[in-house]
């Protein structure tokens, strides 16, 4: 065979995995640093998906920052406290333990077999109450890294809504989201060298990294290659059928096909199937429209918990000559209340987790209980939120003023008495310092370590008014195939369907929407990366 004439698509591999974002890469390095060949297609022109555009945040338990901190944990603690903060009902115990004991080893093994550091967090579990929480330790990041060190795919890395240069730890102990220009003129010195050097954090830190042990590994990385169908043999999977520079080929795998392709928020056909209702802005490539949720359910699997995302607080943020959604918590100020479509304030606005609230719906009838939904605030907002206020020209209606609460009420639709005796009683509320309705500012730990949001209760009284709404903003839909503990897709009947596995946004989520902790997008999407490749390096008895 003349192998200069053949396409890397021609060939057979060991593994081959459809994305590019963290699960895809982090089943690839583990794969590929066992000695298999691996095979990394991704649909779009540019590496790294959501998790690239990601803040970076990693909910990792029992990892060896933490124990080289002194800071004890254990995964038995850990499967309690997940089994105690998920929703009632749900015991997914086989797979939540498969998760946590992929966890530590996947960690080590990216620290050894990448240019990547990560640091700790200050952040604690979200619910300290569950038995099993830990105030610190389980939350991490990484270092800044430059694009350089990708080599060829320095520049092949999908950037950022967030800013880039800062790391995640910068983000929230530096107070940036409401003091721009001034924590970034004290940063100037190391930001301008990562300028200079092309280094950037969170996500985009995280991507170039694993994209480099890759391909150190030997894995082979295809960009502008789309996944169309998965080839069957009996019933197992042996490879897929990719588009690629207007042909179609078919690769074959020895011991599997990951997916790994990432939601289908672009999808308008399967958003109104599966999360039908208004959806504010979207976080992640508009090249997510669920090929791997499709392939694999034409392969036989089952798609199970599709009504699950991560609902993110957005605010619009221009990307590629479009508005997506760049995730910044603008309910948490003092004086700001959160209203539903009725007027009335409904929660706490600082609980974790707000995004699951937003999206919660009538068991009965299937409706949203608070949708359409607003942040009510005053004049002194704004310049505390200096970020809302300049991004706010990219979405015409977003925003609302007026010079009575009234006057904002009926432009917003909702009825006036209603609004305004919110506000009232949430003054009031304001003058005693204390929130019996809801209990704000009961959560004062995880507003700690967490600086964008200021918290505390302060009255709503300065005109003009502001609402701005408050919508199902999507980061990640996190419904896919159902599979097994050991990452393999199921058929509805609970049979396996040899050869295929899914991770990441491509698989149905064992903990769902409900975030256990601020990294638990990524950090269990890493873990399941490993989960399926761990179970293909077996199976290939390496």
């Amino acid at each position: 065979m003349n192998m200069a004439n053949t396409s890397p698509l021609d060939s057979t591999y060991d593994l081959i995995v459809l994305g590019s974002g963290c699960a895809a890469l982090t089943a690839a390095l583990r794969a590929a640093t066992a000695g298999l060949s691996v095979l990394i297609c991704e649909k779009a022109r540019l590496l790294g998906g959501t998790s690239a555009m990601s803040a970076g945040g990693i909910w990792v338990p029992a990892n060896h920052l933490a124990r080289r901190a002194g800071l004890e944990d254990n995964l038995d603690d850990a499967l309690r406290y997940i089994a105690g903060a998920t929703p009632q009902g749900w015991d997914e115990t086989p797979s939540w333990r498969a998760m946590l004991e992929a966890g530590p080893p996947m960690l080590e093994l990216i620290e050894a077999r990448t240019p990547l550091r990560f640091r700790l967090t200050r952040e604690p579990d979200p619910f300290p109450a569950v038995p099993g929480s830990r105030p610190q330790g389980r939350m991490l990041s990484p270092m800044p890294l430059s694009r350089l060190a990708a080599g060829r795919y320095a520049f092949s890395i999908r950037g950022s809504t967030l800013p880039e240069p800062f790391t995640y730890h910068e983000v929230l102990e530096t107070d940036l989201y409401h003091k721009p220009v001034s924590t970034t003129l004290r940063l100037l010195p190391r930001l301008t060298g990562r300028m200079l050097t092309l280094t950037a954090g969170k996500g985009v830190a995280l991507m170039t990294g694993l994209v480099r042990g890759c391909v150190d590994a030997g894995c082979r990385i295809v960009r502008e290659a789309r996944g169309m169908e998965l080839l069957l043999d009996g019933g197992r999977v042996t490879g897929a059928r990719i588009e690629w520079r207007g042909r179609r080929y078919e690769p074959r795998a020895r011991h599997g096909v990951l997916i790994a392709t990432g939601g289908f928020e672009w999808n308008p056909g399967m958003m109104a199937e599966y999360l039908p209702g208004p959806v504010g802005f979207l976080g992640g490539p508009r090249s997510l429209t669920g090929d791997g949720h499709l392939m694999a359910a034409q392969a036989g699997a089952e798609l199970f918990r599709m009504d699950q995302a991560t609902f993110t607080p957005a605010i619009p943020r221009r990307y590629h000559a479009a508005v997506h959604g760049m995730p910044v918590p603008y309910h948490g100020e003092a004086n700001s209340i959160l209203i539903d479509r009725h007027g009335r304030r409904f929660t706490d606005e600082l609980i974790p987790n707000i995004g699951e609230v937003i999206d919660s719906r009538d068991p009965a009838s299937g409706e949203a209980r608070h949708l359409p939904a607003y942040v009510v605030t005053d004049a002194r907002y704004l310049p505390k939120m200096p970020l809302v206020r300049l991004q706010a020209r990219l979405a015409p209606g977003w925003m609302t003023k007026a010079a009575t609460i009234e006057e904002l009420a009926t432009r917003i639709g909702v009825d006036p008495a209603a609004l305004a005796a919110t506000i009232a009683r949430y003054n009031a509320l304001c003058a005693t310092g204390v929130d019996s309705d809801f209990g704000r500012g009961s959560t004062r730990a995880q507003q700690a370590a967490d600086k964008r949001k200021s918290g505390g209760l302060a009255p709503i009284v300065q005109p003009p008014f502001i609402a701005i709404r408050f919508e199902r903003s999507i980061m990640s839909t996190k419904g896919g195939p159902r599979t097994d503990e050991r990452g393999r897709a199921l058929r509805a009947d609970g049979s396996v369907i040899e050869g295929l596995y899914c991770a990441g946004a491509s698989m149905a989520n064992p903990i769902g929407t409900r975030g256990v902790g601020a990294g638990t997008t990524l950090g269990p999407f890493m873990s399941w990366g490993y989960v399926c490749a761990d179970d293909i390096v077996r199976q290939a008895g390496r």
